[in-house]
């Protein structure tokens, strides 16, 4: 359709505001990561059913929250999803936002690539109604993500409606990683939007988001009706580590059959108690596993020699970095954080102080000379590396918050200067610091050692 005097119609209008690389079968995103083969199984089932309608209990729920620590899967469970509903001919759209990416690290191409993805896949009602919204309006890609949502996805599924259109399935809308669109305000925009989308029940419409449990994203989900939405958070409860174990056991077993020096890697390998420390290290988030099976399994070295270097009994070589991608990201998140010097401070305790001490909140804040709630705000923005929760066994059932490590690996990063840099704890300064605030407190120990559990205070100098 052709507007007098135009050279070319809406849709291909619309094409110039595409973001390529955030569809989930993009050339673009070559090798993108899934979910390995027989892990995430639980999960899995769980979120489609939710599509089918098949589990009672998210049966009614229209949106759906991934969310889960960094590195802990969200993307592969996205992808993975995506191929599957592909693959059972289901309508799908989805946009996976990438940070580095100067497209997909931002919301503006969000509705314009949503919309050219269920114009291509819906019947030509779709795209006519779309066509006459871009004619209507040649500058509706510059309106707010409201008015976009509004003009090129609601009026052209309703108009669909209207004309007859009718499925037993859902279309489905996955959008993923959200937490890496570059501004917080317009993460929390996006997920009101999608409510305000669905918020009349009209549309045979569900929308998938999956992020990391970042401040602004929580507090916008924390406000939205329990009967529209259901969660699934990536914790201990989908058997994370086991499905790790099997990722790693399934990996290295391709490396030993597979490699070009496999004639030389003992029948054993890797040892149990090296694929334990691997489990333990991965923290039940499948990026250090990733990281590590991708360093090993280099065809240019020997796989047996860099899983050495991976559990620390041989040194990496100059310029070698086995932990590259998991260093950037726990130097993006915490690149991005106000009082990074005071926050290092907190997590400094929480990795140097003897193990039978308590991480509780109450008593770093009162260490610190901080005032009651600082640690909580200080580590909003650190969600998805640090848990700040409720103590499970304390002994005279009291409520007490501590602070938890997320990644085991964080602390190897944060006391290797090689890999934190600017974010390095150095073990000699940061025990003279805490021995130097020691002093001022001795006459407050009785009240200190309440926050200990019992425990008496440690010096850690």
């Amino acid at each position: 359709m052709l507007t007098q005097g135009s050279t070319i119609g809406g849709f291909e209008r619309l094409q110039e505001h595409v973001a390529h690389g955030a569809f989930h079968d993009s050339g673009e995103r070559f090798n993108q990561p899934k979910c390995h083969r027989n892990t995430r199984v639980a999960i899995i089932k769980r979120i489609t059913d939710w599509i089918s309608g098949l589990n009672e209990d998210t049966r009614e729920a229209l949106i759906m929250w991934l969310y889960g620590a960094a590195g802990a899967g969200k993307s592969a469970i996205a992808q993975t999803i995506s191929e599957i509903l592909d693959d059972q001919h289901i309508v799908l759209a989805s946009f996976f936002f990438w940070r580095n990416d100067p497209q997909r690290g931002a919301a503006k191409l969000l509705v314009t690539t949503l919309a050219y993805q269920l114009a291509v896949k819906l019947p030509p009602v779709f795209r006519e109604r779309l066509d006459l919204a871009l004619e209507n309006d040649p500058l509706i890609t510059t309106r707010s993500l409201e008015a976009q949502f509004k003009a090129l996805i609601r009026e052209p599924l309703l108009e669909l409606l209207h004309a007859g259109f009718s499925t037993n399935n859902h279309i489905v809308v996955i959008i993923d990683g959200l937490d890496e669109c570059d501004d917080p305000k317009v993460q929390a925009t996006i997920v009101d939007l999608s409510f305000r989308l669905l918020h009349s029940r009209d549309l045979p419409l569900k929308i998938l988001i999956a992020s990391r449990p970042e401040i602004d994203i929580s507090s916008s989900f924390d406000r939205k009706p329990f009967s529209t939405l259901a969660r699934i958070a990536l914790d201990d409860d989908y058997q994370s580590e086991e499905d790790i174990r099997h990722f790693l056991t399934d990996t290295f077993n391709e490396i030993k059959t597979q490699h070009r020096l496999r004639s030389y890697i003992p029948i054993g390998w890797p040892a149990e108690d090296s694929l334990d420390t691997l489990v333990q290290k991965s923290s039940g988030q499948f990026i250090y596993a990733s990281t590590v099976v991708k360093y090993v399994a280099s065809p240019r070295h020997r796989p047996t020699h860099r899983l050495e270097v991976v559990l620390g009994i041989h040194p990496p070589k100059a310029g070698d970095s086995p932990f590259a991608e998991l260093d950037a990201l726990y130097q993006h998140i915490l690149m991005g954080v106000e009082d990074v010097d005071l926050i290092l401070k907190i997590i400094g305790f929480v990795v140097l102080h003897p193990p039978f001490c308590a991480n509780s909140v109450a008593f770093i804040e009162s260490f610190l000379s901080l005032a009651p709630g600082d640690v909580q705000l200080l580590m909003q923005n650190l969600g998805s590396l640090i848990s700040v929760e409720i103590y499970p066994d304390h002994p005279d059932g009291a409520e007490m918050l501590t602070i938890r490590l997320l990644h085991a690996s964080l602390k190897d990063y944060l006391l290797d200067q090689s890999r934190s840099k600017d974010f390095f704890l150095d073990r000699l300064q940061m025990h003279t610091y805490y021995a130097e605030l020691c002093l001022p407190h001795i006459k407050e120990l009785p009240s200190l050692e309440s926050k200990l559990l019992g425990h008496p205070l440690i010096l850690m100098a």
